[in-house]
């Protein structure tokens, strides 16, 4: 058994499709809807922790993409852009979970897999180098 976050992207007029029914019925899949945000019905995002076999979770992937469902597979939520950065160290300042550190030569380090995303590092930031992608 596999666990992995999938962020989904519904463009314009697939928000009604019933593809988490698919995921579920076809793919054998389990998910748990840890955000999700529709704009008036036109377009939505999603983002699911999916259990399942791997090979279901590629099959299913490979479904929604069909649909034209945005798939990407992520860690976290938070997105540090290092182009901007400038290794301040604001943002270690407020995580309390370490998942945001400077290592030895004072160069920000993110940990994605223990980011609890509660985006904290996103108001630090003076630089705006870290933002959330839902």
């Amino acid at each position: 058994m596999v666990v992995k976050k999938l962020l989904l992207s519904f463009p314009q007029g697939s928000a009604g499709e019933p593809v988490a029914m698919e995921l579920i019925k076809t793919y054998n899949l389990d998910f748990n809807i840890l955000k999700a945000f529709i704009d008036d019905n036109i377009k939505g995002t999603l983002l699911l922790e999916v259990r399942g076999e791997n090979e279901n979770i590629d099959n299913g992937m490979t479904f929604l993409r069909e649909h034209q469902v945005g798939v990407r597979e992520i860690e976290s939520v938070i997105e540090v852009n290092h182009d901007e950065c400038v290794d301040c160290g604001a943002c270690t300042a407020v995580c309390a979970v370490d998942a945001l550190e400077m290592d030895s030569d004072f160069n920000l380090i993110h940990h994605e897999d223990k980011c609890l995303e509660c985006m904290q590092c996103v108001q630090a930031c003076p630089m705006r180098a870290i933002r959330a992608l839902i």
